[in-house]
């Protein structure tokens, strides 16, 4: 495997997640995972579905969007695009990069 080239540090994380799309075999799916890294333009998560990279998901994670006053925090909503699928064990581990949205983060991501 060569070095993997990310634009931005990701930061190991346990945030819920709702992932919405259409599996490889033309199967429409809304499920809960859990990310377990996250970076200002993509996360990663495991699933049992099979997903092809470039299959256009929706992503929600709750409480993680800009905050409005009088409401507090919103939801982080995103087209993503799935970008690697790697097994891991029964499951396979899901990255996705989203598409025109960037989730606040709250560490530090200077070099």
């Amino acid at each position: 495997m060569g070095k993997e080239k990310r634009i931005q540090r990701r930061t190991e994380a346990s945030i819920p997640m709702e992932i919405q799309g259409t599996d490889v075999e033309g199967e429409e799916f809304q499920e809960s995972v859990t990310a377990l890294e996250v970076s200002r333009r993509g996360a990663s998560f495991l699933t049992p579905r099979d997903l092809a990279v470039l299959t256009e998901l929706t992503v929600v994670i709750p409480g993680r969007g800009p905050t409005r006053s009088k409401e507090g925090p919103t939801d982080f909503f995103s087209s993503a695009a799935v970008v690697r699928v790697m097994p891991e064990g029964e499951m396979k581990r899901v990255s996705v990069r989203f598409i025109g949205s960037t989730l606040m983060t709250f560490v530090s991501e200077g070099t």
